[in-house]
């Protein structure tokens, strides 16, 4: 899901890869020119949802050790009890907020703000979703889903001669 996104947002970057567009984005110039070679609000619009913090946080980690999927995520400063976590068939999802304002206090500055997140994960092969196992502890959520390792099924095919059909 996340390569789909790296893909789409390159595909759309190529076309502004070329010397002309940079010369005249750097340059002054013909004005018309440079208002035909910028992002249109489409191509903003994606670009913005792109890298909008819902998309990146929290990073995650996702890989495989011991027959199961183990899943780390960043989560700094935020409440055990502020996060959510659900499996939904192979996606999971993590949500949850983060409160950094306290309403008491006379700020100078306030560069951490409080929000909402999701971030949801898709599963590269099945789980055994009643044995994960998670917890909390200096700011990572960590995740482990057992791995399905489904025995495959043979299932004989009896072959009818013409005569029984």
């Amino acid at each position: 899901m996340e390569l789909e996104k790296w893909k789409d947002l390159i595909k759309m970057t190529a076309q502004y890869q070329d010397q002309d567009f940079w010369e005249t984005l750097i340059s002054p110039g013909d004005s018309n020119h440079n208002k035909k070679l910028s992002f249109s609000g489409l191509e903003q619009e994606k670009i913005n949802h792109f890298l909008s913090n819902q998309e990146i946080f929290p990073r995650c980690d996702m890989y495989e050790n011991n027959g199961k999927i183990k899943i780390e995520a960043e989560l700094p400063g935020i409440n055990k009890n502020d996060i959510k976590v659900s499996l939904v068939q192979n996606e999971l999802i993590i949500k949850g907020k983060c409160s950094a304002f306290q309403q008491h206090l006379r700020y100078f500055l306030k560069e951490r703000h409080s929000r909402s997140f999701e971030k949801v994960l898709t599963l590269p092969m099945p789980v055994d979703k009643y044995s994960i196992e998670s917890s909390f502890e200096n700011g990572i959520l960590s995740i482990s889903l057992p791995i399905l390792f489904e025995e495959e099924e043979i299932i004989p095919i009896f072959v009818k001669s013409e005569e029984q059909l």
